[in-house]
């Protein structure tokens, strides 16, 4: 794996835009901390010619903390920086330093098993009297798994119910001899934020490991407790991928 972190310009001391991009589009300021724009930020990136993924990490002092570009070994990284910058610019409205981007270029071989993003598309609860029946959607390249759950309709059981139906569409995703079993879920106040907190218990031939995951309350608890289920979940993603 060839890695290159915060490429600068050429040696002339510029860098052209190597890539047909359609930068008409008016910007529209996103809100980077709102998952849904995050990830149409991400996909607006994903359209560079050569550019295989992006994780953007939003910051609080300012818009972006760090951005992670995946490429192909034909992608200049001093290039991919300065597409990534004008397209976030043009675009979305975003200017950002080129210190905070860092690119990655995988071989072929890495490029043909590169992960396949698992995405929340649906999630939602319903009160059928004293029952709550939550509903989520996954979604891997073109399958969508759907899980349900029920319960009490209580405070408490709320995030439960999400979380289960959460576990209950990634199984429908993945075939593999894998037991993962909620222990807990809940949302906390922290720093004057609210926080989905999820603990889950995995068994597998090697034993059993316990994994956390967390999401900020953006807009619905009930994405956020689905969104923090995943974050559990990403390193057993990887390896069922592999």
């Amino acid at each position: 794996m060839d890695v290159s972190r915060n490429p600068l310009s050429g040696a002339d001391g510029t860098a052209e835009l190597d890539a047909e991009i359609d930068l008409a589009a008016s910007p529209e300021r996103p809100d980077l901390h709102d998952h849904p724009s995050r990830q149409r930020v991400e996909r607006q990136l994903t359209s560079i010619p050569g550019v295989l993924a992006v994780r953007l990490v939003p910051g609080y002092d300012r818009e972006v903390d760090e951005l992670h570009v995946v490429t192909t070994p034909e992608r200049g990284a001093k290039s991919t920086v300065r597409d990534v910058q004008t397209v976030l610019l043009a675009r979305c409205g975003v200017n950002i330093d080129h210190r905070v981007i860092s690119v990655v270029h995988l071989d072929e071989e890495q490029v043909a098993k590169r992960a396949v993003r698992i995405e929340l598309l649906r999630v939602g609860t319903v009160r059928a009297g004293n029952r709550l029946i939550a509903e989520v959607t996954l979604g891997r390249e073109d399958e969508e798994s759907h899980g349900t759950a029920d319960g009490a309709a209580t405070t408490g059981n709320h995030a439960a119910a999400v979380a289960r139906a959460t576990l209950t569409a990634f199984n429908g995703l993945f075939d593999a001899d894998l037991g993962i079993e909620l222990r807990h879920a809940t949302i906390i106040p922290l720093a004057g934020h609210d926080v989905a907190v999820t603990l889950l218990e995995l068994r597998d031939s090697r034993g059993e490991e316990l994994r956390s995951g967390t999401a900020m309350v953006r807009e619905a608890e009930s994405d956020a407790i689905a969104r923090s289920v995943l974050d559990a979940l990403n390193r057993t993603i990887s390896s069922l991928r592999d």
